[in-house]
């Protein structure tokens, strides 16, 4: 829902988005009409209501001497996300600085280590990797288990992403798990997508997935356990690397 996308700005609830998308369908309405076509109680419409007018997203007039609520104008709510962009112009000018700072308090050469658990924070840890441009990465990935564990919309945006980077990568799969290669349209592409797929041994199978880039090597399990971690080592990097090309040179082209 094209909706959805400007809410998201906002940083609203699923609740909140619920009760705006009500009004915007109902038109302007009292607070019963909306709590019941929300399926919540008016007290808690209120509740919400406040919220979205605080955020500058809806109005209240009276009408009868009843309050009625509606969705603010289009045009209000563009100056809004104006707003939102300029905030994050001086966010990114403000970078610089802390940039700066944090290499001045990062320079210990000793290894970072940082746990992700669920879903959201292993989104995050993906994304790490999108920090960098013009490498390639070393993947050994059990590829549909990690599509069901982040989500096949973020999947797919998240290649995009690296392969504008030119982030290449080299990736081994699980021969049980090949053909995915067919399921989803986000992997058919490889050229494309910079990306070189070869497929393991039969006798070498694997749940917990890996990526070797820059001087990094990111975990990732399945869905069963929904955990990940990044440890930021020159000496692990080393040594991973080394092992996957053991793998690579015995896996099979796609």
């Amino acid at each position: 829902m094209q909706t959805d996308k400007i809410l998201d700005l906002f940083n609203l609830r699923t609740l909140e988005k619920d009760v705006f998308c009500v009004c915007l369908e109902l038109g302007p309405s009292g607070a019963t009409a909306l709590a019941q076509r929300a399926g919540i109680t008016r007290t808690a419409v209120y509740d919400v209501l406040e919220c979205l007018k605080k955020k500058g997203l809806m109005i209240e007039s009276q009408k009868g001497g009843t309050k009625v609520f509606s969705v603010q104008k289009p045009e209000a709510i563009e100056l809004l996300i104006d707003e939102k962009q300029n905030e994050i112009l001086n966010a990114k000018e403000a970078l610089t600085q802390f940039k700066e700072e944090y290499s001045a308090s990062n320079k210990a050469s000793k290894p970072r280590l940082q746990i992700f658990q669920g879903q959201e924070e292993l989104r995050q840890m993906m994304k790490d990797m999108l920090l960098y441009r013009d490498i390639t990465a070393y993947v050994l990935w059990p590829v549909a288990k990690v599509v069901k564990l982040l989500g096949s919309d973020f999947y797919r945006e998240f290649h995009q992403k690296r392969a504008e980077r030119n982030i290449k990568i080299k990736v081994i799969w699980p021969q049980v798990q090949s053909m995915a290669k067919s399921k989803y349209d986000f992997l058919k592409n490889d050229f494309e997508l910079k990306r070189e797929i070869r497929i393991a041994p039969k006798n070498i199978d694997f749940s917990l997935g890996y990526t070797i880039y820059s001087n990094t090597v990111r975990f990732i399990s399945s869905e069963k356990e929904s955990y990940g971690f990044l440890i930021e080592s020159p000496e692990m990097v080393e040594m991973m690397k080394k092992q996957f090309e053991v793998i690579w040179e015995a896996s099979t082209k796609i």
